[in-house]
Parts: structure tokens; sequence; C-alpha cells
């Protein structure tokens, strides 16, 4: 019986020590992990980054702008962080949530010099400006100021599921020309634009000719005589020539009438194939007549206006092309076969900054 007794007191002390040895071990804590941190982003400004008030990491701006950023870090508890500031500075720019697992953590750090942002999105700027300054803002911030044509790429700073807004003006001004917004899930996004002087537009487009033997032209008229101009609508009549003959341009037959209104607004046509080696060559014309759109011309004495005949305003053929124009007028003097004033046209070829 004591043997019995006995045996169940040794029981139950093995059990009861047991269990408690299983809650100590329950109750510590779990052992610290080793992460490895990667960072990768931009800034234009030294940082520092701390865990745990000591600088674990330094991204500086004498080896360039980009940030990559790789170390291993030992974390001794969940919930741990770390933090972004300036070199030298106090002020803590932003935090971050660190954990024991993944093994690899990444992170994105962006900065501007004002704010700490997720992630950067490439704007290319692309278009023309006929006339004027201009000065692209980012939050009513300039970030471009540019004339003529304008081909600039731009790294946006942008955070998750959030958007930012560009604005257009004129330089000086405070009136916006135009806006467009920047969103977060777009990681190349395209800003065109053609800027008459006066109104701006963003979406121009150059579409190619529905045939492709033909070559598709986009234009508009812009007079370089509005004092003498009657403010109608202009009709180009197209003639071929071979710029390497002095043979007489031929107008094309049937005849090519193309209609450019008096406003400025663009209109497309698709012109035929013609032979190698030829080109198009116009003269401008009051929309429907032969008549020169224009009153109380001042001409040079001796050099009377004389009919252009299309020997004047050269425009190479490309077959499958299409070409986006400023046309303006223009007037030569000639001394062969007579002197005369010939009024024909030249233009800008925008095509290049619309493809």
């Amino acid at each position: 019986m004591k043997h019995k007794i006995f045996m169940l007191v040794f029981l139950s002390a093995f059990v009861a020590l047991t269990i408690s040895c299983s809650k100590k071990e329950l109750a510590q804590p779990d052992p610290d992990k080793v992460i490895k941190l990667q960072i990768r982003g931009s800034s234009y400004v030294d940082l520092e980054y701390v865990y745990k008030d000591s600088v674990i990491a330094t991204s500086l701006t004498t080896s360039g702008n980009n940030i990559t950023i790789d170390t291993r870090l030992l974390i001794k508890e969940e919930g741990a962080t770390f933090q972004i500031r300036k070199k030298g500075s106090s002020e803590i720019l932003q935090t971050k949530q660190l954990s024991s697992s993944p093994f690899i953590q990444n992170f994105t750090v962006f900065y501007d010099g004002v704010k700490v942002y997720d992630q950067a999105i490439s704007l290319l700027i692309k278009g023309y400006a006929l006339t004027g300054e201009l000065e692209f803002l980012l939050d009513g911030n300039i970030i471009l100021s540019k004339s003529g044509a304008v081909d600039s790429r731009s790294s946006i700073l942008i955070d998750k599921g959030t958007s930012r807004e560009i604005q257009i003006r004129k330089k000086g001004e405070s009136t916006v020309l135009l806006k467009k917004t920047i969103v977060s899930d777009i990681q190349q996004q395209n800003l065109n634009f053609f800027f008459d002087g006066i109104k701006i537009v963003d979406n121009v487009k150059l579409d190619p000719p529905a045939n492709p033997a033909n070559m598709m032209i986009s234009a508009k008229f812009e007079t370089q005589f509005p004092a003498n101009f009657k403010g109608v609508d202009i009709d180009m009549v197209f003639y071929t020539k071979m710029p390497s003959s002095n043979a007489a341009a031929v107008k094309t037959s049937p005849e090519i009438r193309f209609t450019l209104a008096k406003d400025g607004t663009f209109n497309s046509i698709e012109l035929p194939p013609i032979p190698a080696g030829y080109s198009y060559s116009y003269d401008i014309f009051e929309k429907g007549t032969t008549q020169v759109p224009y009153v109380n011309l001042v001409l040079t004495n001796g050099f009377p206006l004389t009919p252009n005949l299309g020997r004047f305003g050269n425009l190479n053929f490309e077959a499958g092309k299409s070409k986006l124009l400023v046309l303006r007028d223009s007037r030569t003097l000639i001394t062969s076969p007579a002197r005369g004033t010939v009024l024909s046209g030249g233009f800008t070829d925008l095509s290049q900054y619309f493809q």
C-alpha cells in the first residue's frame, strides 16, 4: 500500500514538473531573427535610416541620387520599425514597419526634399509651342520651362493609390492652359501637346493613312500678313514637280484642293502616290477660287503679283506616313522669266513630336 502511495505521489510530481517546464518554455520570448533590409529609390539630399536610435545605413548624394541599400538587421520583436530622416537631423520624415519574416524585406524611398513617396512614375512631355515659352507645373511647382520643341522625361514621385496634377501655362502668367492627372498605377505616362500661341491641345494624334500607298497630312494655316489677310478659309491646290529638273510644276488631275479653316484648326487629307523623284508643291487660294486671300498687300516696286503655279512650297511624299504641318504663307521675289512677287507657302513639320 505504501508502495502504491509513493508511486502516485511520484507520478503527480513528475506531471506537475513537466507542465511547469512547458509553461516556462512558452513564456520565453521568440528568439532574435536576422533579416536582409533592401531599400531602393532616389533623393537629392543625404538620408539616414535609423533602427532603435541607431543609424543602420546612410544614402549620400555624393554617390548619386539613386538609393541602393542592402544591410542585415537583427529584429528583436514583432512590430519593430525603422525611421528615415535627413542626415544630421532629428526630424523623422517617415516610419516604416518591419517584420521578423520574410528574410528579404524591400522598401522604396523617393524623397523630393519635402516629402517621402512610395514610387516614381516616368512622364514623357513631348510637343511643340509655336510661340512663347511654356511652364509645366507639378502641384503648383514649376518643373520645366521650355519654348519651341519640347521632349523631356521627368520622374514624378507619387504614393500608391493617389494622383498628382500637371499644369501648363504661359511663362509669367497664372492662367492654366491645360491640366493632366498623373495616376499611380501606370508606370509610363505621356503628355503630348500642341500650343499655337493662344490655344493648347493634348489630343494630337497622327493616324496612318487608310491606304498605305498614300501619305496622310494634317495641317493648319497661319498667315504671316495678318493686316492684309481677308480672314477667310483657304485652299491648298496641289501640283507635282521634279525638284532636280527645271521643268514646270503640273497641277494634279483631277485637281486636289485641301481646305484649311481661318480659325487655325487642323484638317486632314490623304495624298495619292506620285512617281519616284517627284514631290508635291502647292498654291494658296481663297477657298473655292483662284484668288489670293489678301487685300492691299504691299509689294516691292517693279515686282508685281505673279501666280505661283506650284513653283514654291515643296512637300516630299512618303508612302504610309502621317505628317503634322503648320502651314505659313510667304512671298518670294523672282526675276525670271520676269520680275514678280510670288505668294506661296512654307511649313513647319511637327510630326516627330507626336509619333
